[in-house]
């Protein structure tokens, strides 16, 4: 997970632990994509952040041909901001707080094979 704010990472990483997920955390998207990308099969970032924006990951994924699960969390939701996740394709959007269970479900989605 991606998310300048330490609290919001820690919760982050706690939540999805407690569910049997393996996690690592990110203060930037910067950081993030300086790490190995081949570890990652899903991607819960904050969109706005110092530097670059969660909106920008899931280009720049494609990019590197990494199709891992883009999930996007925002504290300042907005019309135009919803838009432009649709647009970019990325599995799922959540106001923060966004509510645990749903987001355990977004993953569980995003993580289950295809058929």
């Amino acid at each position: 997970m991606i998310d300048d704010d330490a609290s919001v990472r820690t919760s982050l990483e706690d939540l999805l632990q407690s569910f049997g997920y393996a996690t690592m955390a990110f203060a930037s998207a910067e950081e993030f994509l300086a790490s190995d990308l081949g570890l990652v099969d899903c991607v819960i970032s904050d969109i706005q952040m110092p530097g670059m924006s969660g909106l920008e990951i899931q280009p720049l994924l494609r990019k590197r041909d990494v199709t891992c699960a883009v999930i996007l969390l925002t504290a300042f939701p907005s019309e135009q901001v919803r838009t432009r996740a649709r647009k970019l394709n990325v599995h799922d959007f959540f106001e923060k707080p966004c509510n645990p269970e749903a987001l355990i479900a977004s993953v569980e989605r995003a993580l289950a094979p295809s058929a």
